[in-house]
């Protein structure tokens, strides 16, 4: 009965649209909120996510979770997206599998014009931004140079080179000189890798406009500021991450724009299209697929231009961050199964954070690389960091929630995430200080 469901359900599709079409109207979807109990239901859902990505376009039924093949209490709550014509056949689907489930966002076009909303309130004190509400990529560009123009001692901006559609891709430096002939160690920040993750760059700003704008007057900033050298990347994938902010497009986008040759479906998953153990775990390699890898290591600029401006400061970056959602994950390093040789000190330090983090709001973090948590996947930021850009401290933070809300988090939600998530930066910041320096060269 239970595969007889399933062939049904991916029987029923037609392609009607492929990853690289617009879709601007999610009415009538759900999102279901699945928890699985046993080893049979990780299978099934396993068995699903296989067959819905090579038969059922993204856009009609796409499974928001993280998977693999973990026991079910480490796999946890999964979310499904489901169009109106597949709902009742996936429903069948849980019933006939036991699978306790609930309907999580009952209209998702609802919910995505809510957390796009336009608050009452604005901010004129950081350059037209403010974190009531989620912004476009132009919003958060003028932000940039509003903090290069009202902070030049403070602040530097780099062009460091265009998107496949022709958007810049801007790295912000804030530091003052060290003293005594010094070489102070830095800490990168980046964000919005998958363009539909709002949350990670409306926090990552949320705490670049917090370093820059109380540096006169917060002890602990200046402090973190003259000992460190902070690069902040706050969006990545700008194609991306433009094409979720059009309302007319897609709110869910997560690849890049790229044209693919040979598939009408634009884009790559950038986080996998690094070149260290690419495509060895949690990848594909068909274009249509949200984890496709790439047609090879660095097709994607994002990926090629972020990797040249990392190594070019490789000496003296001592940890990074690269902000996704969601899920409430503190990820460590590798992607596959092994494990860096100073992966107890990663973890200590990572457990160390999140308690700082958690003690804001008692939002729980599980700490662990991909592998112990999630699934197997190479090809990404942290990995890359730390096996290639040889920084000791690297991580994936996965922000807020833990699947109520998904991708589609609500603006009020910002604040709280920002200073929660300062709070686990400043525990990493201090450790790198501790260690690293700075130091005369």
């Amino acid at each position: 009965m239970r595969w007889q469901l399933l062939v049904a359900l991916v029987a029923a599709a037609t392609w009607t649209a492929a990853r690289g079409e617009v879709k601007d109207d999610f009415r009538g979807y759900k999102v279901y909120r699945l928890v699985p109990r046993t080893p049979q239901h990780v299978d099934f859902l396993n068995n699903l996510q296989s067959k819905l990505e090579e038969q059922v376009p993204v856009d009609e039924v796409e499974i928001w979770s993280d998977i693999g093949q973990l026991s079910p209490e480490a796999v946890g709550p999964v979310l499904i997206m489901v169009s109106p014509e597949h709902q009742a056949q996936m429903t069948k689907s849980f019933d006939a599998e036991k699978i306790p489930y609930e309907v999580t966002i009952a209209d998702l076009n609802k919910a995505i014009l809510e957390e796009s909303r336009r608050s009452d309130v604005r901010s004129t004190s950081s350059g037209g931004i403010s974190w009531t509400e989620y912004h476009d990529y132009p919003v958060i560009l003028s932000f940039v140079d509003f903090l290069v123009r009202d902070y030049p001692s403070l602040v530097t901006k780099t062009v460091l080179g265009q998107t496949y559609e022709g958007r810049d891709i801007v790295l912000l430096k804030i530091g003052k000189p060290p003293a005594d002939g010094k070489t102070k160690p830095a800490f990168w920040m980046d964000a919005n890798i998958h363009a539909r993750e709002w949350i990670s760059s409306a926090t990552l700003t949320y705490m670049t406009n917090k370093l820059v704008t109380e540096y006169a007057t917060n002890q602990t900033i200046q402090g973190l500021v003259n000992q460190l050298d902070w690069y902040i990347l706050p969006v990545v994938n700008p194609d991306g991450f433009a094409w979720t902010h059009n309302e007319t497009k897609n709110r869910l986008w997560r690849t890049t724009r790229k044209v693919n040759p040979y598939s009408n479906c634009l884009g790559a998953d950038p986080n996998r299209n690094y070149d260290h153990r690419w495509m060895v775990a949690g990848a594909d390699q068909k274009p249509c697929s949200n984890t496709f890898a790439g047609p090879y290591p660095y097709s994607e600029t994002e990926n090629l231009v972020l990797t040249e401006a990392y190594l070019a400061r490789q000496s003296q970056i001592k940890a990074m961050l690269s902000f996704h959602s969601y899920s409430q994950y503190w990820l460590t390093p590798f992607g596959d199964k092994t494990f860096p040789p100073d992966i107890a000190e990663l973890k200590a330090v990572a457990h160390r954070a999140v308690n700082a983090l958690t003690s804001q709001f008692g939002t729980k973090y599980k700490v662990g690389s991909p592998s112990e948590i999630l699934y197997d996947a190479t090809g990404g930021t942290h990995d890359w960091a730390k096996a290639k850009g040889l920084t000791k401290y690297s991580y994936t933070p996965e922000l807020r929630d833990t699947g109520k809300h998904g991708f589609v988090l609500p603006p009020e939600q910002i604040i709280p995430s920002g200073i929660e998530t300062w709070e686990a930066v400043k525990v990493i910041a201090d450790q790198v200080i501790a260690e690293f320096g700075p130091t005369l060269d």
